[in-house]
């Protein structure tokens, strides 16, 4: 007996031999290179950092070492600290404009300078315009007006971060007994750098309560962590900061992306060689997994694909390596020929049920034609209209000949046609009416096989209700052939110029096919329970109002005289038609 291999032996022996180490290796990398990385991000991180800073610094140094020295040496500044009249304090202001200009040229991070007379009540600034729009100026002088009305208790003497509409400046304010200089820099424009293809680091300023000065979304997520650490993560992104006690702000370098390692280390080179040592020994053991557990079961799956599309008669291969997969391939067999079994019974049962439907169905439209044919007698035998009767009966005999059809056999459209026009010409013998009959057909569709009497049912209800006194009835049929990727579509349309149905009777018609007893509306709802039976979700059925009449329309498979025997049996399922 041949030997027979567990897929359970197997399945250890691969994870205490490879997974288990290589998993060990994997984890001490993991660990050694995490602190690795984080060591050089931090490094990164504040060389960045310091490098800004220090810019920063030395702006604001710069900026109130000059600022200082207009206030100690610049006659300008000297005359407004006293009541001038409006003459003598434009011309101040226009000189003290003009150095602060020459200034914020010198110093590109200024974004306003306003100088704020208290003794003559005036504030004049001059502005960065690629930065500061004229909305924002309108904010920042009625920020300085503010100043002005409680310049005693006004502070920013040192340099503070202040919000002035939707903007975060880095604000201070040089006085000078009744006069001074507020200079308003702005934070909250955010830096991006690039670092590599992948990573992105993006500078963010933040107050001393580490709360971001911008209004970039990450405001709301991020805060950080004032005079605790200088580097550490928070959610997805790597945070390195600085305080700066001459700005009194936080720099902060937030980093998105990780980073590439710099060197290989000792341990790396440790992994390297165990990695490849084992990962021949892993080639080895997956050609032994494929040969013997991968490519049978791939073997399955094709054979289930192939059960799915409706071969019934495939199996798995027995001979199999694997002892687990044997005993598969048995059991699945064993239940496909039982389920096969099974199938055929619930098939044949079904197929029985169904005809005991269809059966029941015809015999409910039969005496639905008896009675109207039967009182259509009655009426000419009152008038003694005995050789009208003779012709009628001729005609009547051939409709029910038809209408006893054997509902299992389905009959060409130009048969159902020839019987629709023969109804028409009995009633209108019958009933001494004009009727026009309209039809457009393709000729080439004559010999498609329709079920019988599910055109002269539609003809029948308009006859019967689409009658309005002193208007002639006119029906039409129009009969084409849809094309479909999933099998052509007959599709037909019956028209009439009567009064419409009503809102309740065309819900019902429209709604969802019922197989309950009815004593009204047989016909039509009774072809659309046939048409369900036979053709599933491959028919479909509408009925709509006109402007006048109503149509009602079908569409269901196409299928010629030579394709019946080939088409067999439809799927045994019940949706809505």
């Amino acid at each position: 007996m041949k030997k027979l291999f567990s897929l359970r032996k197997l399945q250890r022996v691969a994870v205490l031999v490879f997974l288990v180490p290589m998993l060990l290796l994997q984890v001490i990398q993991s660990i050694f290179s995490l602190k690795v990385f984080r060591e050089e991000m931090i490094q990164n991180g504040k060389e960045i950092i310091y490098l800004h800073q220090n810019a920063l610094d030395d702006d604001v140094e710069h900026i109130a070492s000059s600022i200082s020295n207009y206030w100690a040496l610049d006659y300008n500044h000297t005359t407004l600290l006293f009541p001038q009249t409006d003459f003598n304090a434009y011309l101040s202001f226009y000189s003290v404009m003009k150095e602060y200009r020459s200034l914020m040229a010198v110093e590109p991070c200024i974004g306003a300078l306003l100088l704020i007379s208290q003794a003559n009540e005036m504030v004049r600034g001059v502005y960065d315009d690629t930065v500061i729009s004229c909305y924002e100026k309108d904010q920042i002088r009625s920020f300085a007006d503010d100043l002005i009305s409680r310049w005693d208790e006004s502070g920013f003497h040192s340099w503070e971060s202040v919000q002035i509409g939707e903007r975060f400046y880095l604000a201070r304010l040089f006085r000078n007994r009744s006069a001074g200089t507020l200079c308003l820099i702005p934070l909250d424009r955010t830096i991006t750098l690039s670092s590599g293809d992948t990573s992105e680091m993006t500078l963010f300023y933040a107050d001393s309560q580490g709360k971001l000065l911008t209004n970039d979304p990450l405001r709301e997520k991020i805060t950080l962590r004032p005079a605790k650490e200088d580097a550490y993560f928070s959610g997805s992104y790597f945070i390195t900061q600085y305080y700066s006690p001459t700005s009194g702000t936080y720099l902060a370098l937030l980093e998105k992306s990780s980073a590439s390692f710099r060197k290989i280390n000792v341990i790396s080179l440790v992994s390297l060689g165990c990695a490849a040592f084992v990962l021949p020994m892993v080639f080895i053991f997956f050609v032994l997994l494929k040969r013997c557990y991968l490519q049978p079961m791939e073997e399955m799956e094709a054979s289930l694909q192939q059960i799915r599309r409706g071969q019934m008669d495939v199996r798995f291969r027995e001979d199999q390596k694997v002892e687990e997969l044997q005993h598969l391939s048995t059991s699945f067999n064993q239940m496909m020929d039982r389920v096969k079994q099974m199938r055929i019974e619930t098939y044949e049962k079904e197929l029985r049920y169904r005809y005991a439907q269809l059966q029941y169905l015809q015999l409910q439209v039969s005496p639905h034609f008896f009675l109207n044919i039967l009182k259509s007698l009655y009426g000419m035998a009152q008038g003694r209209n005995y050789e009208k009767i003779q012709n009628a009966i001729l005609m009547i005999s051939d409709h029910v000949r038809y209408i006893f059809h054997d509902n299992r056999d389905m009959v060409s459209l130009a048969t159902e046609l020839h019987h629709v026009k023969n109804y028409m010409a009995m009633q209108r013998y019958v009933t001494s009416r004009t009727i026009g009959f309209h039809l457009d057909i393709d000729p080439d569709l004559e010999n498609v096989l329709i079920p019988p009497l599910c055109l002269q049912t539609f003809v029948e209800n308009s006859c019967k209700y689409a009658i309005v006194p002193e208007r002639e009835l006119v029906l039409s049929l129009e009969i084409r052939k849809l094309l479909s990727e999933d099998g052509d579509r007959l599709d037909i349309l019956i028209r009439d110029n009567g009064p419409g149905v009503s809102p309740e009777l065309l819900k019902k018609f429209n709604g969802k096919v019922s197989f309950q007893y009815r004593e009204d509306h047989i016909g039509i709802l009774n072809v659309r329970q046939r048409f369900q039976l036979m053709y599933g979700k491959d028919c479909g059925f509408a009925c709509r109002n006109l402007e006048p009449g109503t149509e009602f329309e079908l569409i269901f498979p196409l299928q010629f005289q030579k394709e019946k025997q080939e088409k067999g049996e439809n799927q045994l399922e019940s949706p809505d038609c």
